[in-house]
């Protein structure tokens, strides 16, 4: 059984990464992240086919990936994504809910059409981009702390109460 994941973005400039980026500027971060995008993040058990079902999953189901409005790509961890400006160096928060209906939903679609799935993931990928000579430790944990609400002024991303957060490198 294998674990695919892609990673669909919006091919115009994404609304809410727009809002987070102008929450991140009006807090007067000393070291804020000079681009940030949003995808979601389908995490795929293939029984049988790989990257070839999720594939054909992806071209069926305009849900999903709408070729008119998205962009997605095989999301491995620890490879750039599709859009993302080489000159920066990229770090991942993953937000996921606890408890997802919507995964639960999907996985019994794509059963009933018939695809190899034993089950399916959904969550929100935050890339941040900072620049070059940043220190991979201190973005992430910036990254986490921009990202986990644990105070009223702190943490934009998540609820730690309803959902989980972790780093995608």
């Amino acid at each position: 059984m294998d674990s695919i994941q892609i990673a669909v973005r919006l091919k115009t400039p994404d609304p809410e990464a727009v809002t987070v980026m102008n929450a991140f500027r009006s807090m007067g971060l000393q070291l804020p992240p000079l681009k940030l995008q949003r995808h979601t993040l389908w995490q795929f058990q293939v029984m049988e086919g790989g990257k070839d079902t999720v594939s054909a999953i992806a071209g069926h189901f305009t849900d999903i990936v709408n070729p008119n409005k998205h962009i997605w790509c095989f999301a491995e961890t620890g490879s750039a994504l599709d859009g993302e400006d080489a000159d920066l160096q990229w770090t991942g928060i993953v937000v996921r809910d606890h408890q997802n209906s919507e995964s639960n939903n999907w996985t019994e679609l794509l059963n009933r059409r018939g695809f190899p799935v034993k089950s399916v993931r959904l969550g929100a990928l935050w890339r941040f981009g900072y620049l070059t000579d940043s220190d991979e430790a201190l973005i992430q944990k910036m990254a986490m702390d921009l990202s986990v609400s644990r105070t009223r002024t702190g943490g934009l991303l998540s609820n730690p109460v309803s959902q989980e957060v972790s780093i995608w490198i």
